[in-house]
């Protein structure tokens, strides 16, 4: 498999767009004066790879955006029962004061989220439709064409669990059909049919590892176990996570401090255990050709500790903070005393006087700071606990002092998977099977709490927020469950702060309004979601 930085390809990426995105053969009917052709692109390994690498762009570029301080990467992270926003526009999400109109900027906000997905989609269709201008399409080909597919599956399954009236095409935009109105939601039986076809054909053909960043069989796989989770086939989803876990390539990390370390590379680091958890993450890797920007999401994350008196902004506390976005008092109560992964792992708990120059009479560096008080208005912005999960990898490269900063963002781990599978056979099998249990416990275990005799829905939850909080599947899993309303309304914010979804969600809140500028594109018979109407 080529790398992304092949300088043939990233060549012919400068000129994909000019192609890929307008043009087809019956659109423009000229004389190339250049070998990139569309059927270069289509029927040639080294040009599909091309189109791969844009499509990979179009992919990422969602959370690789600062718009509104990085939200689109927030949203879904902070719609949940785990979180408490201070301030900033993620906060008029979290408080459930945008998001939930499909007119005017609330609506262009939204229509952010379907179209990136739905331009995914075009894209996927372009690339595998043109791939049939080949007349004979090699296993490496194949490969190629199955990354896409996995990519347009992810992109459909994502709609329907976020907008839940989508349609489904496999058609890519051209000429002749730019201009036809759809006329109706696709069935779900519509919808997980192109789903899982995507996901079963890339399973034929997808190495198990592959450059990071992109698709590889195990992701298929591990998407293919959430869609049967969806769809309550526990079996198969057993069927996906044990093939994973039989695969050889995938294990736990036996520490759960080597997980996150801002480089998140499945394989060999330079220093430390190798990384056998991650399944897939975005790549932000700076300056190289094709990096992501900088992005704003650790500065959401970590507290704003610098404005102490006798704190600076350091690499060791994960660099400059706004101090938005943290852990709520219900997330934090589920840890363990000895949990290690509030132990500077996943949140750091306590700040420490780190600058000599300014130390306030009667500490020293490395004392702990303990004002302001715990639930002060400055305590919130200045010492609560943080999450570590997209701190930056300790480079060069990383000015501590700059709010904006680059990390690869894992996306689907091991973690997940085994949480899964313990889910899986609990349902299938009851609330003492072995195999549940087993999955279950080898999470809590590595993390230094004891192992559990009993797993339920409840027991899962709580493990899950535990393990995966901020990493972006809370909502869809407590909507999956038949319960995001109910927790929204028992846990969003604290107890006495920033708590205001409690009483504005609604139980149609569970689906997000189809944007009425894309309602417009629609015929008039296109149904809304209800209560949006």
């Amino acid at each position: 498999m080529k790398t992304y930085h092949n300088k043939k390809v990233f060549t012919i990426f400068i000129l994909i767009s000019l192609i890929i995105s307008s043009c087809s053969k019956d659109f423009l009917d000229e004389t190339a004066y250049t070998d990139v052709t569309l059927d270069f692109i289509y029927t040639t390994p080294e040009g599909l790879d091309a189109a791969m690498v844009s499509l990979y762009n179009v992919h990422r570029s969602f959370i690789s955006n600062n718009q509104h301080n990085s939200y689109r990467a927030l949203v879904l992270p902070v719609k949940s029962d785990l979180a408490v926003v201070r301030v900033g526009e993620i906060g008029l999400f979290a408080w459930l004061r945008w998001g939930h109109s499909p007119y005017a900027y609330q609506g262009s906000l939204v229509h952010s989220f379907w179209k990136h997905y739905y331009k995914i989609i075009d894209r996927s269709n372009a690339i595998i439709k043109g791939a049939e201008l080949s007349n004979e399409v090699s296993e490496e080909m194949k490969i190629l064409l199955s990354e896409a597919r996995v990519l347009r599956a992810e992109a459909y399954f994502t709609l329907y669990r976020m907008f839940n009236n989508i349609y489904v095409t496999t058609e890519p935009t051209s000429p002749d059909n730019a201009f036809e109105k759809i006329k109706d939601k696709s069935s779900e039986e519509e919808i997980f049919e192109l789903i899982k076809s995507d996901l079963n054909y890339a399973e034929q053909h997808l190495p198990w590892t592959n450059t990071p960043g992109r698709v590889n069989l195990a992701m298929a796989k591990h998407i293919n176990a959430k869609v049967s989770m969806w769809n309550q086939d526990w079996q198969g989803a057993i069927n996906k996570t044990e093939d994973i876990f039989n695969s050889g390539f995938y294990s736990l990390m036996d520490n759960p401090a080597d997980i996150f370390d801002g480089i998140n590379n499945y394989g060999p680091r330079s220093s430390g255990a190798v990384n056998n958890e991650t399944i897939f993450n975005f790549q932000f890797s700076n300056p190289t050709i094709g990096g992501g920007i900088k992005t704003m999401v650790n500065w959401n994350f970590t507290a704003n500790y610098g404005l102490v008196r006798g704190a600076t902004y350091s690499r060791d506390f994960g660099g400059r903070g706004a101090g938005w976005v943290f852990p709520n008092q219900y997330l934090l109560s589920l840890y363990d005393e000895n949990d290690l992964r509030t132990k500077d792992i996943y949140f750091r708990l306590k700040f420490y006087f780190n600058d000599q120059p300014n130390l306030p009479a009667g500490v020293s560096v490395g004392d702990e700071i303990t004002n302001p008080a715990p639930f002060s208005s400055q305590w919130y912005q200045r010492l609560h606990p943080s999450c570590l999960k997209y701190q930056p990898f300790n480079s060069s490269n990383w000015d501590p002092n700059v709010g904006a900063s680059q990390a690869n963002f894992i996306v689907y781990r091991l973690a997940e998977t085994y949480l899964i599978a313990a889910e899986a056979y609990m349902r299938l099998n009851g609330n003492s099977d072995s195999n549940a249990l087993g999955y279950l416990n080898s999470i809590r275990t590595r993390s230094g709490v004891s192992p559990l005799n009993y797993v339920d829905q409840e027991v899962i939850l709580d493990e899950r927020a535990r393990e995966l909080a901020f990493e972006g599947q809370r909502w869809y899993t407590l909507k999956r469950m038949g319960i995001l309303y109910d927790r929204i309304v028992k846990y969003a914010g604290n107890d006495d702060y920033k708590n205001e979804a409690r009483t504005r969600m609604q139980p149609h809140y569970v689906n997000f309004p189809i944007p009425q500028n894309q309602l417009d594109l629609m015929d008039p018979a296109y149904p809304q979601n209800d209560g949006y109407e």
